[in-house]
């Protein structure tokens, strides 16, 4: 039985990483940056008990932090994302927690693995790309960010730009250390399904909630509807440890079910849910497109598409009004 170190494992996407990967057989060592965090993820999984542990981190971007954390471990999932600093400041947390956990990782002989929660804002240049371009694993990237100007800028430019410069910390780490383990970074499109940590209706939030937004209050902050659903998302983490193969630098994973228009989202629910009063407004903008063949080909996942997203957001809010 191989132990894997996740973190971020209370957030939307980590949970159910760390289900996913209970369910393979592993054990799993926990990165908290709280004490009373372990109660909440002890009630998560309560049938794995004797297959999970803790160690508490309070700041996940100070280097050598994970230095005990990692020892033993076989694999490593870094899901975790720095909050935004007091002083406005995500880049260079978001930078530095994840070059902080791939040097401790260096300093320790059993990790075999380490793969990343990157997103398709890592693959993507600041500046506006042209529409109908496709995204790829291999498509050559701009990496530039103008550092001075980000402080001010709305925070999805933000999310973008420290995303960006994570991946690029991830590339410049495997090219400046030949690290004995392998490096995975897996790329989602926005992540929709059913959360396992929301517990009530105001619990709504992230990409969950940016979509039941646009359902109901005519506010849609997409271009158009790209979406990958919880599941395929994090089983392609859990598949990424053992079933990637293994190859020079870094391998990337692009995870997005097939691209669909907002008039399919539109007419899809008001046929499934006739008596949601919803008020989205079915106008698509001109975007890019995402191949994730390389997923489906080399990890074997077959994505649920955009029915089965939104259905499940749909499904789990109403029943949370419900109660």
């Amino acid at each position: 039985m191989s132990t894997v170190l996740i973190t971020g494992a209370t957030g939307f996407i980590g949970s159910q990483v760390a289900l996913r990967t209970l369910e393979a057989g592993h054990a799993v060592r926990f990165v908290v940056r709280r004490e009373a965090q372990t109660d909440k993820l002890r009630a998560l999984f309560p049938t794995y008990t004797d297959k999970i542990s803790f160690v508490v981190i309070p700041d996940i971007t100070v280097s050598g932090t994970f230095d005990t954390a990692v020892q033993g471990v076989e694999y490593v999932i870094h899901v975790a994302s720095p909050l935004t600093s007091a002083g406005g400041d995500l880049l260079k947390p978001a930078v530095q927690g994840t070059v902080s956990v791939l040097e401790s990782a260096l300093k320790a002989p059993s990790v075999r693995r380490v793969v990343v929660t990157a997103s398709v804002a890592s693959l993507m240049p600041m500046k506006p790309i042209a529409d109908g371009s496709v995204l790829r694993e291999d498509n050559e990237i701009d990496f530039t960010i103008d550092k001075e100007a980000l402080p001010s800028q709305p925070a999805m430019v933000q999310y973008h730009a420290s995303k960006l410069a994570s991946y690029k910390a991830v590339l410049d780490f495997q090219s400046a250390q030949n690290p004995h383990f392998d490096i995975i970074t897996i790329h989602p499109v926005y992540v929709f399904g059913r959360s396992l940590i929301q517990e009530s209706a105001a619990d709504l939030g992230g990409t969950n909630g940016l979509l039941f937004q646009a359902l109901m209050t005519e506010t849609n902050a997409f271009g158009h509807y790209s979406g990958v659903h919880i599941d395929d998302a994090a089983v392609a983490h859990v598949r990424a440890l053992t079933v990637a193969k293994k190859e020079d630098g870094v391998q990337s994973y692009l995870l997005a079910s097939e691209k669909k228009s907002w008039k399919e989202v539109y007419d899809f629910v008001r046929e499934q849910f006739p008596s949601l009063p919803i008020k989205l407004e079915p106008v698509d903008r001109s975007g890019y497109d995402v191949d994730a063949s390389k997923a489906e080909r080399e990890l074997g996942i077959q994505f649920k598409g955009m029915e089965v997203q939104v259905s499940d957001v749909v499904k789990q809010q109403l029943e949370l009004r419900a109660a």
